[in-house]
Formats: structure tokens, C-alpha cells, sequence
């Protein structure tokens, strides 16, 4: 079992998965209309509830920000490439899968994890080492949609780009300066999109994995976009250029 916190994960988490959870936690008097659904479903389910002190909430989650809702919930399963090759959209006629290359942040692999499922990815690859893996503070910053799309682990991205490209995928690698303007791009084909890390972006090997790399035009004087937003961006242009499936 793991720490999760935060009403919308919780609450998201609920309205999709009925097992797996051992207890939920609210701060003592902790209330309103989301919390109130939280303990309806809870109750419905008879999954044990408890009201607790906000002081061990936050030594239990690790943190204050957990909203006064904090639950012990399964461990995250992840997927294997497979997995995510096998969930296309239905409404697309091309896969897209995201690579992400040493994101840090939890909670910008959250956003970013949030967006794939929101804009139909098939799903979100990550790397064991030297990246941020799925915590409680990714299911907080993600709303509960780490578990609506599937998300693998893998050892090694390179290897798995040439995995992708044995399938029929191009891959497509975000650069802040030395690729082509997205909007210049035919994404009219199985995409990877591989997204590299807040501070360096994509490593040497990685990049020279990629068929393709693609910029984001900028008009203001900062050097790069946030990785969730750059993703987000480039995400929304490839589904801008698709059809619909007929």
C-alpha cells in the first residue's frame, strides 16, 4: 500500500476504482460538497474511514497540502510497452505515446500524465532512474488520471525508442532551439513524442534517437517553456492536425 492525499485524486480515484483501498483519512472537520461525495462513495463501498488531526495528516502524507484528505491505496501497477501500444484512441486513426527523458518534477509528470489522458495519448513512458516515478504527489497533480492511462517504467529509453520504431512509430523530439517549428510538421503517423528534462532537456542519445525534432515558436525573452506546458503545446498541435477516426 502507498500514501495518497489531495480531494480530486481521491475523489476521481473513487468514482473509477472500486478496490484497492484500505482507509481513508479526513481532517477533523473538514467538509464541503467534494469531501461529502468522498464520504458517500466511501461509505457505499464500506471502505473504512477515520478523522484525524491535520498534524498527522501532514506527517503521514509528508506534506500540508494534502486538503485534509489522505488515503492508504494500492500500489500503482505499471503497464509495459505493449500495454500502451495496444490503447489507442478510439477516435484516431494514429497512436501517440509520450517519452519522457529525466522529469523530475512529480508534478510535472502529473500535468503531463493529466494532458496525455485529457488530449487521448495512448499512453506515458518513463524512465526507472533519474526521473520522478508515480507518487502521491503525482496522483494529486495528475486529478486521479494516472489511473485512467496506462504508464510504464522502463530501464532503458533508448532501447525502447528503437522498441517504438520496430512497430511503425516516428519519433518526434522536443528542442527548445534546433528543430523545426511544430506547426511545419506532418504528425499524420504513429507519434512518439519524447519530452526531455526541465533542466537539460533531451540527453545526446536520446536526441539522436529521434527521426525528428520540433520547436515551439516563442515570442517573449525566456530561454524555454515548462516541460507540462511545452507538452501540453505540442500534444494539442498533433491532435489539431488528425481527424477523427471515421
Amino acid at each position: 500500500m502507498e500514501i495518497i492525499y489531495g480531494i480530486n485524486a481521491i475523489r476521481d480515484l473513487l468514482r473509477c476504482d472500486q478496490d484497492g483501498w484500505e482507509k481513508i483519512m479526513i481532517a477533523s472537520g473538514r467538509g464541503g460538497p467534494a469531501v461529502k461525495e468522498i464520504i458517500d462513495i466511501a461509505r457505499s463501498r464500506k471502505i473504512p474511514m477515520e478523522n484525524c488531526e491535520r498534524k498527522y495528516l501532514d506527517q503521514l502524507a509528508g506534506t500540508s497540502e494534502h486538503q485534509g484528505v489522505v488515503a492508504y491505496y494500492k500500489s500503482f501497477a505499471y503497464a509495459d510497452l505493449d500495454d500502451i501500444i495496444k490503447n489507442r484512441h478510439p477516435s484516431f486513426a494514429f497512436d501517440l505515446v509520450l517519452v519522457l527523458d529525466s522529469i523530475m518534477d512529480p508534478r510535472n509528470l502529473g500535468a503531463i500524465i493529466r494532458t496525455a489522458h485529457c488530449l487521448g495519448a495512448n499512453g506515458v513512458v518513463i524512465p526507472e532512474d533519474r526521473a520522478a516515478q508515480v507518487t502521491a504527489a503525482v496522483y494529486k497533480s495528475s486529478a486521479g488520471s494516472v489511473q485512467q492511462i496506462p504508464v510504464a517504467r522502463v530501464i532503458n529509453l533508448a532501447q525502447s525508442l528503437d522498441y517504438f520504431k520496430d512497430k511503425g512509430f516516428w519519433v518526434f523530439g522536443a528542442d527548445a532551439h534546433g528543430g523545426r517549428p511544430i506547426k511545419d510538421m506532418d504528425f499524420s503517423c504513429a507519434v512518439v513524442l519524447v519530452m526531455g528534462g526541465e533542466d537539460k532537456g533531451l540527453r545526446p542519445l536520446v536526441k539522436k534517437k529521434c527521426d525528428f525534432l520540433v520547436t515551439i515558436p516563442m515570442a517573449g525573452n525566456f530561454d524555454s517553456l515548462n516541460v507540462s506546458v511545452a507538452t501540453g503545446i505540442i500534444h494539442y498541435e498533433i491532435l489539431r492536425q488528425r481527424s477523427p477516426k471515421a
